[in-house]
């Protein structure tokens, strides 16, 4: 019968002893390095770039018909496909602030301002719900690309 308080006090030490080292390991983790936000090499964390006026409002028009669309309501991207066309045109030809790689950018911009452009036309030839939905799933993802280069 000795053998069970043993092996019990075994077993809480093993346990005490895991939890320990999982709550130590990830604080090490936490503070092993840089923040995500900083430059590894110089421990500097960027200044954020300047908004890009022409990319938050070709963003508000892509947010009003995708979520929405998401949902099933064609609605919005029926109604709005013209100026997300225009609005990815402006932005298109806008000038980037300071900061952003507008060499990198310019090709990106010009795709989406031709995806933008199809959604519109196919919007305005009546096409399917479906014919729209991959037409604007195509442009969200341009967009979150496009976004992606803009940090």
């Amino acid at each position: 019968m000795e053998f069970l308080p043993t092996m019990i006090r075994a077993f809480v030490f093993t346990t005490v002893l895991i939890v320990l080292t999982l709550a130590l390991g990830s604080s090490r983790q936490v503070s092993a390095g840089p923040s995500l936000a900083q430059n590894p090499t110089t421990g500097v964390t960027p200044k954020p770039k300047a908004p890009w006026k022409a990319q938050e409002e070709f963003h508000a028009v892509l947010a009003g018909t995708f979520h929405p669309m998401e949902d099933g309501d064609f609605g919005p991207v029926r109604r709005r496909a013209d100026e997300m066309a225009r609005k990815a045109r402006l932005w298109a030809r806008s000038r980037p602030p300071k900061g952003y790689d507008a060499a990198k950018l310019r090709p990106l911009l010009a795709k989406l301002e031709r995806e933008a452009t199809e959604v519109a036309r196919l919007v305005s030839q009546q096409a399917s719900d479906e014919a729209i939905r991959q037409a604007l799933n195509k442009l969200h993802d341009r967009y979150h690309e496009i976004a992606g280069e803009c940090r």
